[in-house]
């Protein structure tokens, strides 16, 4: 685990994206300077931020803006790596404590659009990841803590990115399947007891009018047109093509192959899978693209781990079959939340499939399929007669079931922490970040001369207009709230070309007497008037009426407040 977090650590230097990103320290920062869901931030996606709160307000106060990015990935590492410790806690009684730690590590790994960041994304894989183990070790302990545990995790998952709902249902449903007495009793307190924690946010905190007016705004500005089924589909189609690539397919065919030989504990089973993984790795590693707006040096790791998933599937079947028990307790408990998580993720998110926002719902099956596949390759190979004994007494055979387990271990979590290197969120290729970003929030990492150059001219044109403390409101380009230290002035973090749905935000500064001091949107952000004036879009008419330029760049726009 040492050695992953440090080679993560390394890996949270690199790249510097003015989206995604960025956004999601914004949210953080903006809960760590005060600001609350729904009152103030009224986009649900804020709800995964809270995890990082307390450390952005810590390095906020006690260093200010400088370098928070850097210290935001390089926490999130750690965070990542005490959830894999409490994983390895939760299941290493029943797995064993190597293949435990290896399974723990590798769930960690993969992160929706490799991002290293606290945010509605890899909150919730975190949290599902805590529940599934947890509730699979509060059942082979009879533990009522654990079961609160898993519970209670499930439950905040769900709050941390709503869309992923269905998953934290599928952890807790078949969790209380597999439950007895008072596991059950914990799992559904735990459950009910974050849900009322929330709740009472919810009421007393939030408030009920303001989670309504939320929901309102994002209705209307993602309005009725969106294709969730077309989304859905573009997804299957896109893993699809990736499973039908020549080499994938093979290795498909190896694994069902390696799985019937590891059925009748043959030798062979280990050599014919650690094949199949070499072979989707390869392919995985290797395939690269390039566009216009981006560049990718692999398969992103959440796109690579459902892949590594399929192929370790078959063999990790075997072993639930064969060994039941806890194995394949964990194996349905992992799976659940993946297989109705990760297409619910995809009808819903705005993201290509190449992305892998999926990656929300996978450390569970990670976890799972890793464990029951390399449980498998040393039990089931160890035993000439008693597959279901939980400590296989010595045979000729172990040495090398073990290496050979050993060698699949580590080439799945080798090649996933080589993709989660390979491709940097929005910026350049890997070979040329090797460019310090300009000081402020970036500091620290490393980037592309272009990026590098067009942070310090958007700061430089920031600074045409705010001062320290100034307010601003920011159309589109959402890293305008760490090019300086200003405030923000808006409802939405992100605010995007909503059209008449503005209106939301037009009431939350008139409600709060809020006028920012400073406006930015991209270069290229509005055309022509619409048809429709005011009606049609009417924060464009209020910034249009009360704004003039004093500064920009070849990305951005900075206007300032009329006087008077």
């Amino acid at each position: 685990m040492l050695a992953v977090g440090l080679a993560l650590g390394a890996r949270a230097r690199l790249g510097l994206d003015l989206g995604d990103g960025t956004h999601a320290v914004e949210l953080a920062l903006r809960l760590a300077r005060g600001d609350l869901p729904f009152r103030d931030e009224m986009n649900l996606q804020v709800l995964g931020a809270w995890p990082a709160v307390p450390f952005v307000w810590v390095w906020s106060h006690l260093v200010g803006l400088d370098g928070i990015v850097l210290a935001s990935r390089i926490y999130f590492v750690a965070l990542s790596i005490g959830v894999a410790a409490l994983t390895w806690w939760a299941v290493r009684g029943f797995t064993g404590r190597v293949v435990a730690g290896f399974s723990a590590v590798t769930a960690v790994v993969p992160t929706a659009y490799n991002l290293q960041l606290v945010g509605y994304n890899t909150t919730p894989a975190l949290l599902y990841l805590v529940g599934a183990s947890s509730a699979a070790g509060a059942i082979a302990r009879g533990s009522l803590g654990w079961a609160v545990l898993g519970g209670s995790a499930a439950a905040l998952g769900a709050v941390s990115h709503p869309v992923t709902t269905p998953a934290a249902a599928a952890v807790l449903l078949v969790g209380l399947a597999c439950a007895r007495g008072r596991v059950r009793i914990g799992l559904v307190a735990g459950a009910a007891g974050a849900a009322a924690v929330v709740v009472g946010l919810a009421v007393a905190v939030w408030g009920i009018d303001h989670v309504r007016e939320t929901l309102a705004f994002t209705s209307d500005y993602q309005g009725g047109g969106v294709d969730r089924l077309g989304r859905l589909r573009a997804w299957l189609a896109y893993l699809g093509g990736e499973l039908a690539q020549p080499a994938v397919a093979f290795a498909l065919v190896l694994a069902v192959v390696a799985a019937v030989a590891l059925a009748r504990r043959s030798r062979f089973a280990a050599p014919l899978l650690l094949a199949a993984v070499v072979l989707t790795a390869v392919q995985g590693l290797t395939r690269d693209a390039v566009t216009a707006t981006y560049s990718i040096g692999s398969w992103l790791s959440p796109v690579l781990a459902l892949v590594l998933c399929l192929v370790l599937l078959p063999a990790a079947v075997v072993t639930a079959l064969r060994l039941r028990g806890m194995p394949a307790r964990l194996l349905v408990i992992g799976l659940a939340p993946a297989l109705v998580g990760a297409p619910t993720v995809a009808a819903f998110t705005a993201s290509s499939p190449r992305w892998g926002a999926v990656g929300a719902c996978l450390a569970p099956a990670v976890l799972a399929v890793t464990a029951c596949a390399l449980l498998g390759l040393v039990r089931l190979q160890s035993l000439n007669r008693h597959p279901d004994s939980p400590e296989p007494a010595p045979t000729p055979r172990r040495p090398f079931a073990a290496a050979m387990a050993g060698a699949v271990g580590v080439l799945v979590l080798g090649s996933l922490v080589a993709a989660h290197t390979a491709t940097s969120f929005r910026d350049a290729p890997l070979a040329r970040l090797d460019v310090a970003a300009p000081a402020g929030a970036y500091a620290g990492l490393l980037t592309s001369q272009r990026r590098a150059d067009e942070v310090a001219s958007a700061q430089a044109a920031l600074r045409t207009c705010a001062r320290p403390g100034s307010s601003v409101l920011a159309i589109g380009y959402p890293a305008a709230y760490l090019l300086g230290d200003v405030h923000v002035a808006s409802p939405v973090t992100w605010l995007g070309d909503f059209g008449p749905s503005t209106s939301h935000v037009v009431r939350w500064l008139d409600t709060r007497g809020v006028t920012p001091d400073c406006v930015v949107h991209p270069t290229r952000w509005w055309g022509p008037e619409p048809a429709g004036g005011a009606a049609a879009d009417p924060l464009r008419a209020r910034v249009e009426a009360g704004y003039h330029p004093v500064g920009s760049t070849s990305e951005l726009v900075v206007l300032r407040r009329n006087a008077g």
